[in-house]
């Protein structure tokens, strides 16, 4: 039976004109409200919107994050909610937040109904975010909203295939990354964009920030591609490197990856991503590793 989904990975411009952080805070939900609109009038049943969105442009440190994002999720809900509904289009708003007291690096789930259905909370947070304060989730809930199971990745989360496999061990059938990798090209990236939906069978929907129109993408900026990728690691949208919208309609109902590769009359190996699995043997995994020492910076020589 055929389950038809569209999804709108909605790549925001990776600059921001405010003059202060609460005006450049303003303006980035301001821009995410025009283009979730977009999508929503495009037909998209979810929508996911990029990394922290509400902090593009602004320098973080651990004395003025905690005062700008007090109120962020409540403002989230009371922008974001209104346009869920109108449109019966779910969202996924990633954020940097203040709830209970704890800044969280957080993507916030609003259903088709525009009702709250929940948040994840980034588990692999990177020293720079521990620096102003980020504290760390340690679960992978998956979320049903506009008739799918979907489950978040947030950046360092995707470097750990235990990720991903969580999630599709917990139910899910599309996995977001919203993300602020930079891009340096070649197979690297390419690799990091398909490989959860290859090894898991899931649907996979990397979500990044563009250029600006005017702006010519180089290696070291933020990567772009915001894509929808099958589970055979197809790529099935991707709006490149400015800021637009990837959008396509994918079946939920259509053979996952252990059914893709069979031919009638022939036999042709098939990949069982879950069942195929060996969890008696797995044990490394969960045992404690001994922190590596930083590579040390290169010495100058002198003249």
């Amino acid at each position: 039976m055929k389950r038809p989904l569209t999804i709108a990975a909605v790549q925001l411009p990776s600059v921001n004109s405010g003059r202060s952080n609460a005006a450049r805070q303003r303006v980035n939900f301001q821009t995410a409200e025009t283009a979730l609109k977009e999508a929503g009038t495009r037909g998209a049943n979810i929508s996911c919107l990029g990394e922290t969105f509400n902090m593009v442009g602004i320098e973080k440190t651990a004395k003025n994050v905690p005062p700008l994002v007090r109120d962020t999720r409540a403002e989230t809900l009371k922008r974001f909610a209104p346009i869920a509904r109108r449109h019966k289009m779910a969202i996924i708003a990633p954020i940097t937040a203040l709830i209970d007291d704890l800044v969280r690096n957080v993507a916030v789930v609003i259903d088709e109904k525009g009702k709250y259905a929940g948040q994840y909370f980034k588990v692999h947070c990177i020293e720079n975010e521990k620096a102003y304060g980020v504290v760390p989730g340690d679960e992978w809930p998956v979320f049903d909203v506009a008739g799918a199971k979907i489950g978040i990745q947030i950046c360092h989360d995707n470097s750990f295939p235990e990720s991903a496999r969580c999630l599709t061990l917990n139910g899910a059938e599309v996995i977001f990354w919203p993300h602020l990798m930079s891009g340096w090209g070649g197979e690297f990236m390419d690799i990091l964009l398909r490989a959860p939906a290859i090894h898991n069978g899931i649907h996979h929907v990397p979500v990044c920030y563009g250029c600006a129109p005017d702006v010519s993408w180089m290696p070291g900026m933020l990567l772009g591609r915001s894509s929808i990728i099958g589970p055979d690691a197809t790529i099935l949208a991707d709006i490149g490197r400015h800021a637009g919208i990837a959008l396509t309609t994918i079946d939920l109902g259509a053979p996952r990856i252990a059914e893709m590769f069979t031919r009638p009359g022939s036999w042709v190996w098939k990949p069982d991503m879950l069942n195929d699995r060996r969890p008696d043997t797995y044990a490394p995994f969960t045992r404690e590793t001994k922190r590596l020492k930083p590579i040390p910076a290169a010495k100058k020589k002198k003249r």
